[in-house]
């Protein structure tokens, strides 16, 4: 698996955070010659979350948009890559995961391949959550047909009996009950109270992000040095 690891390396040195390995083969009809997925994470920086504790969100959103133009880069430079070792790959940017927002989900959901890459779970906000940055994290990921080890697909969630980001919840869209990979996204979180809210407030030019900044592994990176 030289080829793997030279090709994770190279995405880290690019500045991808965590890079993991996935088997999505039937995930997405759209996507079937290309059975194997790569992880992209890449935390968010701590400045980024100071300005959503200040309430900045123009600066947060600007800092945030940075981040998934550079995960942009690096995906579309991984596919590149891929591309001269003689596989197949596509790069799955935000704008070629058509993202709907009235329903807030993607083609194939970049949590979807984390989760199964090992690099995390998801939070009872129904974020994804590291153990190293919390949920203050941008994704992105390749699709490719290129041989590569898959990680060990994390199936439960690994938050302990903290409600922080249920508490934060202004519209008290998160549900008590703790995400696995048997659940459906609406047996942790009211989607449709969060995505109206969520959409008011873009439309208002400002943000929800309090299950982000309060949970608590978020607020452990933020004191680590």
């Amino acid at each position: 698996m030289s080829e793997m690891n030279n090709l994770k390396d190279y995405l880290i040195k690019l500045g991808t955070s965590k890079v993991g390995f996935a088997n999505v083969e039937g995930l997405a009809s759209e996507f079937t010659s290309l059975p194997n997925g790569i992880s992209l994470v890449l935390k968010l920086p701590k400045q980024a979350m100071y300005f959503l504790n200040e309430e900045d969100y123009k600066s947060y959103w600007k800092c945030f948009h940075d981040q998934i133009g550079k995960l942009t880069k690096i995906a579309m430079n991984g596919e590149e890559y891929i591309k001269n070792l003689g596989y197949d790959a596509f790069a799955l940017t935000m704008t070629r995961n058509e993202c709907d927002m009235e329903k807030l989900l993607s083609i194939l959901p970049y949590k979807t391949i984390a989760t199964k890459s090992g690099l995390g779970w998801i939070g009872r906000s129904a974020l994804f959550v590291t153990p190293e940055y919390g949920s203050a994290v941008a994704l992105g990921a390749i699709l490719t047909d290129m041989p590569v080890e898959f990680g060990n697909p994390i199936t439960d969630s690994e938050c302990d009996d903290c409600t922080n980001c249920q508490d934060a919840c202004p519209v008290n869209a998160i549900n008590p009950q703790k995400w696995n990979d048997r659940l459906n996204r609406e047996d942790i979180i009211d989607i449709e109270t969060c995505k109206d809210y969520i959409i008011d407030q873009y439309k208002a030019g400002l943000g929800c992000t309090k299950c982000m900044s309060e949970c608590k592994l978020t607020q452990e990176y933020l004191k680590k040095e």
